[in-house]
């Protein structure tokens, strides 16, 4: 079983994690899968068939939870406004939005020029 390391919690329902076998850490509110995301990412997905994650906790003799790392990989928790937690097929985020496109973006506004800047 590959051991993720929960430790702290640095936001509201949000915990450091860290995968040493594979030198592999992060910050998350769904350690598990998002582990599991990350150990597929390093490791070729032909040698995870069958390989089981589990989240364990300083002091307990076992993992909390555990899954398959490729199914794992495959989900996320959903929390829509009507309550009904479940899993949901995980969709990686298009970072593309995050980019500006409009080259204005790039400039420095003029309230933020240094005292003396002429431009």
């Amino acid at each position: 079983m590959i051991r993720i390391e929960r430790s702290r919690e640095v936001g509201p329902a949000i915990f450091e994690y860290a995968i040493p076998s594979l030198q592999i850490c992060g910050r998350s509110r769904q350690p598990l899968l998002d582990g599991c995301r990350s150990i597929k990412r390093a490791v070729d997905p032909t040698e995870l068939a069958g390989a089981r994650a589990g989240v364990f906790r300083e002091g307990r003799p076992g993992p909390d939870i555990s899954c398959l790392v490729l199914k794992g990989a495959e989900v996320t928790v959903a929390e829509p406004s009507n309550g009904r937690i479940r899993f949901a097929k995980f969709t990686e985020c298009d970072s593309s939005g995050f980019k500006a496109s409009d080259a204005s973006l790039n400039e420095i506004p003029h309230y933020m020029s240094a005292p003396g800047d002429v431009s």
